[in-house]
């Protein structure tokens, strides 16, 4: 997983050279397309998975002094082929051990602040809550549709283009609160995406 973060981190500091935003303050939405990384771990094992994402964005900005603003937003993201396996390349629904094989979907709630570095750059911050939903092995031959809760950050650059707001984004999701839960298990994802805003 550390190795994917470099990448990712790396990627998203490539894309950090795009114009700013000339966002105004009021509502906003948009649909976004990326990838995401997909690892879970129980006491018995962990298993990982990666696929495409694609979804939709929506949010309320406010224009604060000196260029900074403040929002709330929401996402929510469709997981093409969130299937996960196991190091040695099994399928995770096998009954081998307690963990997800199958994520379906990621809902996101969560605070933004920008700051513009200059005319050219804003800089994101994003942090709240997120909850996935899928498939996760809950016992010897038992596969429970599940849902997940935890917590999201992001950092973000967008920038005005001719068809709307246009924005990087690298995100990092934490889900431990699992229902239903007869054994703990985590889900972590990280994902790096590109939105178009309205």
């Amino acid at each position: 997983m550390n190795t994917k973060i470099c990448a990712a981190v790396a990627l998203s500091a490539s894309l950090l050279g795009a114009g700013a935003a000339s966002a105004e303050q009021g509502f906003y939405f948009g649909g976004s397309l990326g990838a995401s990384s997909l690892q879970s771990e129980s006491f018995f094992g962990t298993t990982t998975g990666g696929s495409i994402a694609y979804g939709a964005v929506v949010g309320y900005r406010f224009e604060l002094q000196n260029g900074w603003s403040a929002g709330l937003e929401g996402t929510f993201d469709f997981l093409k082929n969130g299937e996960m396996d196991y190091s040695d390349g099994q399928p995770a629904c096998t009954s081998r051990s307690p963990d997800w094989c199958d994520v379906d979907n990621i809902a996101r709630i969560r605070g933004v602040v920008g700051v513009p570095v200059n005319d050219n750059l804003e800089i994101l911050a994003m942090g709240g809550f997120a909850t996935a939903t899928g498939l996760a092995e809950d016992g010897p031959t038992t596969f429970a549709d599940s849902r997940a809760k935890g917590f999201t950050v992001g950092l973000a650059a967008q920038t005005e283009t001719g068809f709307g707001t246009t924005r990087f984004e690298l995100s990092y999701d934490k889900m431990s609160n699992v229902t239903p839960n007869s054994y703990d298990k985590t889900l972590e994802v990280i994902s790096l995406t590109t939105s178009i805003l309205f």
